[in-house]
């Protein structure tokens, strides 16, 4: 196949992370692909003036994906448009303004695939995200519950399901955890909980003075406690560390298309409390690889930290389950699973 993968942006995301890593598979395999993205930067929800200085960085930047070894081709145009993109078998939506852009493309670029990562509300105009689901493509999305969700709600049609995929080359034991040490990954946006998890991990911290907080991020946080120490846009190495060396992780998304922290966490080794959002259960199991607590329930959250924390047992099981979980859900196994979707789009009627 000759794939042309459309991407907002390539910052770091955990959007943008599977999706480069699926890019790298299936150039492995022997697949044309080629990763295109804007200099134009989308609005989301940026001002004008924004825009503007994203564009600026952007033209003065070199073409290229620093955060991750990516293998295939990149293109930055500038737009999304007929011209500026190759001919191929399949031409790859992956957010709600590459889409609109993307059914507009000649029939040359490609069969018109969406993946649906989870709907996009708060990201841009709602009217505009919702048209999306109106447009003639061929959908995939990363879990059942976003399958479940879109259908009902917009009587869209999703087309394939192929669930996220840990890269155990990348995330794997690298060291011995440190006693009472909790890993927090910090994000400002609501949808991510961060308010619940610092409410959470105070509570906890009442009753483990002892306790030791790991906090880290893409985005520098307005105002953390002072026994949060925050590390910024830590690379894979140290975040692999992170996640092996921490007793337990707490992930306290309300929101998530899928939510692959935690399939990380449990590839280093590391236990999990986490809400039960996204897909995390359908691969997680409460009490056998994770604990899983209700969003927004920060006493549970504290509760089963404190569990984690102080009962050895439990978390020798939940290590031991998680890596076996993670082993399911590898990028060596979920990416063939998405490259059989990509070839069941290019031969849909």
């Amino acid at each position: 196949m000759t794939v042309t993968l459309v991407l907002p942006f390539v910052n770091l995301t955990g959007g943008v992370r599977v999706l480069l890593d699926y890019a790298n598979w299936l150039h492995d395999a022997g697949h044309h692909v080629t990763v295109v993205y804007p200099c134009w930067p989308y609005p989301f929800q940026l001002t004008r003036a924004q825009r503007w200085a994203e564009f600026r960085k952007l033209r003065a930047s070199e073409n290229r994906v620093v955060w991750f070894p990516l293998r295939c081709p990149l293109r930055r145009v500038p737009l999304v448009r007929t011209a500026f993109l190759p001919r191929a078998d399949l031409v790859v939506a992956t957010a709600w303004p590459t889409a609109h852009d993307v059914a507009r493309l000649h029939a040359s670029r490609g069969r018109k695939v969406h993946i649906v990562m989870h709907h996009e509300s708060g990201t841009g105009p709602e009217r505009r995200i919702r048209a999306i689901y109106s447009l003639p493509f061929h959908r995939i999305t990363f879990s059942h519950a976003v399958r479940r969700s879109i259908e009902r709600r917009f009587g869209c049609a999703i087309h394939g399901v192929v669930p996220n995929g840990v890269d155990t080359t990348l995330f794997f034991p690298d060291a011995a955890p440190q006693n009472r040490s909790v890993l927090f990954l910090y994000h400002p946006d609501p949808r991510k909980g961060a308010a619940d998890g610092i409410d959470a991990l105070t509570r906890l911290r009442q009753r483990l003075p002892d306790v030791h907080v790991r906090v880290c991020g893409t985005v520098r946080p307005d105002r953390l406690p002072s026994w949060m120490p925050f590390e910024f846009h830590v690379d894979d190495a140290t975040l692999r560390r992170r996640y092996s060396t921490s007793t337990v992780l707490l992930y306290p998304s309300r929101y998530e298309g899928f939510g692959l922290p935690p399939l990380e966490a449990m590839a280093c080794g590391c236990p999990s409390v986490t809400t039960s959002v996204g897909a995390v259960p359908e691969y997680a199991t409460d009490g056998r690889d994770a604990l899983l607590v209700d969003a927004g329930d920060v006493e549970r959250m504290a509760e089963r930290l404190e569990a984690v924390l102080t009962d050895p047992r439990l978390r020798q099981r939940l290590s031991q389950e998680g890596r076996r979980t993670a082993n399911r859900f590898s990028l060596e196994r979920m990416a063939p699973l998405f490259g059989a979707a990509l070839e069941r789009a290019l031969a849909s009627p």
